[in-house]
């Protein structure tokens, strides 16, 4: 029997009121087209990841380089930072994450940033306003990343080579006024950075064929893509930067490129004390989470 697309809708929306616990109608949270798009971007993008705190609560976006290493912006880096949300276009504290269903949440082992790190993002102040080697690596406490999902394709573009393309930025943001944070995406024209003290950067103008794709501020730390590889990181959320005129968003891009060696090559993984990633250890509820009921839907109409 085939169902329709307002059988499969209602359908998606109880199951997400249910994964997520919510109490008013899911209208109210998100356009239900949206979640055709999130979908959609979890399956193209499967290897990006969410980094969360100890509470559970998105901090920002990484992608998958290998087996036990995130790439994300080195501003991101930080000491609360404690888990890797793997495989879960949709987050939300009250979530269940299981292994069963290859969306477990896995304990950061330990964090670097490069040795020429500098990010100083003071837009009242231009002349103190500094970034150069904006990346970060944050390694997993258990080497199997790439168990679950893919690795990104990294570009070996620099800066120079990247004028007037036309790049996208996908990362995790929050939806309307729930906790609920999902997959979203943004569209960006390179447009020349104006402040030379941003090495190795390019900067982007956001553009798209509707109106812009997120309604609050998302991404930082997101992989930027052209076509399928990666040639950059977010320095910035979305929706945090403007361009005179105004209302004229734009966002900084660290290039991966000049950094391509650095972030392959063999790391020095220092593990946490036990006492900081203890209770991750037996972190296997059996919930599903509402993507899985996605895919389970799709797999069961098709």
């Amino acid at each position: 029997m085939v169902l329709t697309w307002h059988l499969i809708n209602i359908i998606i929306v109880v199951l997400i009121n249910y994964a997520i616990g919510h109490k008013t109608p899911m209208h109210k949270v998100a356009n239900l087209k949206d979640w055709k798009t999130v979908e959609s971007l979890a399956e193209e993008y499967p290897y990006i990841v969410a980094l969360l705190n100890r509470g559970k609560q998105y901090m920002c976006t990484g992608i998958i380089v290998n087996k036990e290493t995130v790439l994300t912006s080195g501003s991101c880096l930080d000491p609360a930072l404690f888990y890797i949300a793997v495989g879960s276009a949709v987050l939300n504290k009250n979530l269940n994450y299981s292994r069963k269903t290859n969306k477990p949440l896995l304990a950061i082992a330990s964090m670097t940033h490069h040795s020429d790190y500098t990010f100083e993002l003071r837009a009242a102040d231009p002349n103190v306003t500094r970034m150069h080697s904006n990346i970060g690596l944050v390694f997993s406490v258990e080497p199997d990343l790439v168990a679950y999902l893919p690795r990104a394709d990294l570009g070996n573009y620099y800066a120079s080579e990247l004028q007037d393309k036309n790049v996208r930025v996908v990362g995790y943001g929050k939806i309307n006024k729930s906790n609920t944070v999902i997959l979203q995406h943004q569209a960006y024209h390179q447009t020349p950075c104006t402040n030379p003290k941003w090495y190795y950067c390019i900067c982007g103008s956001e553009y798209s064929a509707n109106t812009k794709t997120y309604e609050h501020e998302f991404g930082k730390g997101a992989p930027v893509f052209l076509g399928r590889e990666v040639i950059g990181v977010a320095a910035t959320p979305s929706g945090t930067l403007e361009l005179s005129p105004k209302d004229l968003k734009y966002n900084i891009f660290t290039v991966v490129g000049p950094y391509k060696a650095w972030i392959e090559k063999k790391h020095p993984k220092i593990i946490k004390p036990v006492a900081f990633r203890s209770s991750n250890r037996g972190h296997t509820a059996t919930g599903l989470n509402c993507v899985y009921v996605l895919f389970l839907i799709r797999k069961v109409i098709y």
